[in-house]
């Protein structure tokens, strides 16, 4: 099992942050960037001045679609580890470095 899909990181005002929200397989090395994201992304919706219940929508509607991002491209890389070693190793060769930017690049963007 990688993860357990939640249908909400919030109720009330109550919130989950890091694995407890959004566990994923340890494929791309994000378990704790992703927790001190939901750290940064949280501090600047409570900051923002809306009311808690607000600040804790509005942050869960912010990291969605990154948690997905890394947890879909985590389950790529885990596709792609599954391969036969020589199927695998010719397409690093051929591929190696654009994947890996692709895969990795989108981590550098805020957020």
């Amino acid at each position: 099992m990688e993860w357990v899909p939640l249908a909400e990181v919030h109720r009330g005002r109550v919130v989950l942050v890091g694995d407890a929200a959004h566990a994923s397989s340890p494929m791309l090395g994000q378990g704790g960037c992703m927790a001190m994201e939901d750290a940064y992304v949280l501090a600047e919706e409570l900051n923002s001045g809306a009311t808690i219940e607000a600040a804790l929508t509005s942050f869960a509607r912010r990291r969605k679609p990154r948690v997905e991002w890394v947890q879909q491209e985590s389950m790529a890389v885990t596709r792609m580890q599954a391969l036969p070693a020589g199927s695998r190793v010719a397409a690093l060769r051929q591929r190696g470095d654009q994947v890996t930017r692709a895969r990795f690049g989108a981590l550098v963007a805020p957020p």
